[in-house]
């Protein structure tokens, strides 16, 4: 079995959402998708074995609670109160998204939300034995 890329397996993470998964195979290295939201049937039978591991769902790596832990870390109150009024009720990601890119923080956020997205990549692979370089 070959040594995941942390960064490689965080880049995949970002495309998880409501409605879809993501299998690793452990014998190709190889990720596939499913995707509900577009009629995709999953094979139960075939992620039963045990050379594939499920990736977390979206609920596990709630990237609303990404946001707000970018949010709160931002020094300049004003632009951490301009991001929290961002996150609340609904549209809050496309707010949050927009806020940033008006606020010079694209770059800063996109920098945050990798990390964040490593660091769930570390313990995924902690948690499910797969090797990994960092």
């Amino acid at each position: 079995m070959k040594k995941l890329s942390l960064k490689e397996v965080a880049e995949e993470f970002k495309d998880i959402t409501a409605g879809s998964r993501l299998f690793y195979n452990k014998e190709t290295g190889e990720f596939e998708y499913y995707n509900e939201n577009f009629g995709d049937a999953v094979d139960v039978k075939k992620y039963e074995a045990d050379v594939w591991v499920a990736s977390p769902t979206a609920q596990d790596i709630n990237e609303y609670e990404i946001m707000t832990d970018f949010a709160k870390q931002i020094a300049d109150a004003q632009l951490q109160h301009r991001l929290i009024v961002a996150l609340s009720g609904k549209g809050a990601f496309r707010r949050f998204r927009d806020t940033c890119l008006n606020t010079g923080l694209s770059e800063a956020w996109e920098k945050f939300k990798h990390k964040e997205y490593v660091a769930i990549a570390k313990e995924w692979c902690n948690n499910t034995g797969l090797s990994y370089e960092a």
